[in-house]
């Protein structure tokens, strides 16, 4: 098994950066969440939100924002969306074919992992591998202060 972080770990890690760089990039657009979102994954946002209002009101759950209540899934879809894309996203993530894979390898994994289905180590590898390959990506863009590939690399237990 690789070393340092969890597979959990990396993907929560994973997770908050992709999440981190669709608000950053987005938000420059007035009313991003309208215009940039997916109408349907809105929607699935919301009535998310709608299900679960009470239960975080009683266990004093911090008021979450939209972006929050999205899926995975869909985190693949903001960003290769083409206007998105083009206006957004294709300055860091460069070859829309290549991100688009590797996200759905990840997600396939992510599934595994998520529901406590057991991996194998060139599968544990691998969703490290294309996080990594993805995180570095945003990294060299500027998005995430100072970079080191060895410094990744060895977080998400590559080396």
């Amino acid at each position: 098994m690789p070393t340092g972080m969890s597979n959990s770990d990396v993907l929560d890690y994973f997770e908050a950066v992709i999440k981190d760089v669709i608000i950053k990039r987005l938000a420059t657009a007035e009313g991003w969440e309208k215009s940039c979102i997916p109408a349907d994954v809105r929607e699935d946002a919301t009535e998310r939100y709608e299900r679960t209002k009470r239960l975080d009101n009683v266990l004093n759950k911090p008021e979450r924002d939209l972006i929050d209540l999205i899926n995975f899934d869909a985190y693949h879809r903001i960003i290769t969306r083409k206007d998105n894309w083009r206006s957004h996203f294709e300055e860091v993530f460069l070859e829309r074919e290549v991100f688009s894979y590797k996200m759905r390898i990840i997600q396939s994994l992510r599934n595994d992992i998520r529901h406590g289905r057991k991996i194998d180590r060139v599968n544990e590898i691998r969703v490290r591998l294309h996080c990594y390959d993805i995180l570095a990506q945003v990294y060299e863009a500027g998005g995430r202060g100072e970079f080191s590939h060895d410094a990744l690399a060895e977080k998400l237990g590559l080396i």
